[in-house]
């Protein structure tokens, strides 16, 4: 079932300090007391995808503003983020596949690793570099434990997969069908949501 339908928003890339993960943000925000103005504190900004030099998805994303939607699946009760998989193990219902993102390496900023949907949309409107939360594709380093026990190739972009789990996983796939066929406008990222109880 659908929820809630939003943006992504983040700290700048470029700021040192502030909060350190994306965040779902509500087309409709209540305020409560408040003050007009900057007031020297944390910023928000919206999130853009980055993959000029590399985009793994079905549509061209580059500098387009990243939506968020937020779905509730009855029946299940654990998620599991499944990073370098694209698939869920033996068991789980998967929501959706794609790949790792996260901000750039060399930016001040850091943020959390999120599974980006690899069917993932953008915000109409919204092309152009002017958001100051960056989405970049994950690559592999050298140094991540490379041993003929790690299969970790230096340069090659994760896959992830998000999974869910609970009592009536029959129940769950006719969901999961159901959320595929609804996707029109943005995908379901169950990243922005991991209380599916």
């Amino acid at each position: 079932m659908l929820l809630l339908l939003g943006i992504i928003g983040g700290e700048h890339h470029t700021h040192s300090g502030g909060g350190v993960n994306y965040l779902c943000l509500p087309l409709n925000p209540l305020y409560e007391n408040y003050k007009d103005g900057s007031q020297n504190s944390g910023f928000m900004y919206g999130t853009e995808y980055e993959v000029n030099t590399f985009n793994p998805f079905k549509k061209n994303l580059h500098e387009n503003g990243a939506p968020y939607v937020v779905c509730f699946v009855k029946s299940q009760s654990s998620m599991l983020m499944m990073p370098t998989r694209n698939v869920c193990p033996s068991g789980w219902i998967e929501q959706c596949h794609g790949y790792l993102m996260s901000g750039h390496h060399n930016h001040k900023k850091g943020y959390e690793f999120v599974c980006v949907d690899e069917d993932t949309e953008y915000v109409p409107g919204t092309r152009g570099s002017k958001y100051g939360a960056l989405f970049y594709p994950v690559g592999y380093r050298r140094t991540l434990w490379r041993t003929p026990c790690y299969p970790y190739i230096a340069g090659r972009e994760p896959t992830c997969a998000v999974c869910t789990k609970g009592p009536k996983n029959a129940v769950a796939l006719e969901v999961q069908k159901k959320i595929k066929t609804e996707k029109k406008v943005v995908t379901c990222d169950f990243f922005c949501s991991p209380d599916l109880t």
